[in-house]
């Protein structure tokens, strides 16, 4: 069955129907952090009670053709990484996410239970990370598109926010995780890899599919001390740059501290670092402070901590350094809407 031969206020039934159970659980645990829902779907707007404190908002819209292609994505992880992008942005703030709303942008084309299975995907992420999807709106439209808007929030009342424009000259540059395995996986779905003669192949795919935001990371970061942070979406590079004009600062990295998986050099060992530098889409954190406070980060999180360079004067620019010290010419290429190609 397409969304055309059911229709508008009978597929919104079904998608909250699909969902309600799994969201039920989600409100009931936001409620141990003061929350307590009045109205969520089927009303003109959500509703809920809530606890002073901090609180931080962001969207996101992914449009097919131009951020996923049904092709190499199935509907599952279409909905995980819909709603992963948004989380990802509340978590680099140093929050935990709170109620979403979602909308639909649909062709009449659009088969029902691939949209059942997208929304299933955004409640395995909800059970992975917190929040619940309280509302939203579907149109018709001749692209198909998933516009996410996400609330969170301190669990602190008065913690500070991790910022883009905290760093200060002589503070570390540190990331989580590992790096360009997203792009990796972008990169052999695009071009069709043989699953059964690459073994990474399905890791790589998952890391490109479904993200996992570093919300108790982010809150981590906070509550040790770190001002300065930023998810890595649009790539290292261009995204340091970003954090770097909004400091005021300069920045320089070394290539042989950059985090990546084995797989990623035993699969792409002429292109692991262009992945790593410049892929985007890792949705990792990308923070700034002095050595000290990096440490104690280190002590208590569990993920991965990997100092990359320093922050240094604006008048020396962002520099990549190779195994030489010698500085590199890199071209970030990372995502930009409207980048001419």
């Amino acid at each position: 069955m397409n969304v055309r031969d059911l229709g508008e206020f009978e597929l919104i039934d079904t998608l909250a129907g699909a969902i309600s159970a799994s969201n039920r659980q989600g409100i009931q645990a936001l409620e141990g952090s003061g929350f307590r829902m009045l109205r969520s779907i089927g009303d003109d707007a959500a509703a809920w009670h809530s606890a002073e404190g901090v609180r931080v908002f962001t969207a996101d819209t992914m449009v097919e053709g131009v951020h996923f292609d049904l092709s190499y994505t199935g509907w599952r992880d279409l909905g995980w990484k819909a709603l992963a992008t948004n989380v990802s942005d509340v978590a680099a703030m140093g929050c935990a996410p709170s109620f979403a709303t979602v909308t639909l942008g649909l062709r009449g084309d659009i088969p029902v239970e691939g949209l059942l299975e997208m929304y299933d995907g955004m409640m395995r992420l909800t059970d992975a990370c917190g929040g619940a999807v309280v509302g939203g709106d579907i149109v018709k439209s001749p692209a198909f598109f998933i516009s996410v808007a996400l609330q969170g929030f301190a669990r602190v009342g008065d913690q500070e926010l991790l910022l883009r424009d905290k760093a200060r000259p002589g503070d570390c540059i540190a990331v989580t995780g590992n790096l360009g395995s997203s792009a990796a996986g972008l990169k052999l779905m695009t071009e069709g890899a043989d699953e059964s003669g690459l073994a990474s192949c399905g890791y790589f795919r998952d890391a490109h599919n479904r993200p996992m935001p570093r919300v108790s990371e982010g809150e981590s970061l906070a509550s040790v001390g770190v001002r300065c942070a930023m998810d890595i979406s649009d790539g290292l590079v261009d995204d340091l740059g970003k954090l770097c004009r909004a400091s005021g600062v300069g920045a320089q990295i070394h290539t042989l501290m950059i985090p990546v998986d084995d797989r990623l050099k035993g699969t792409f060992p002429s292109g692991w670092l262009n992945l790593a530098l410049s892929g985007g889409e890792d949705y990792e954190l990308l923070f700034a402070a002095p050595e000290s406070v990096i440490h104690s980060a280190q002590q208590v999180i569990s993920t991965p901590i990997k100092v990359i360079g320093e922050v240094v004067g604006a008048e020396k620019g962002l520099t990549v350094l190779d195994a030489s010290g010698n500085p590199l010419n890199i071209n970030a290429g990372g995502w930009d809407h409207f980048r001419r190609s």
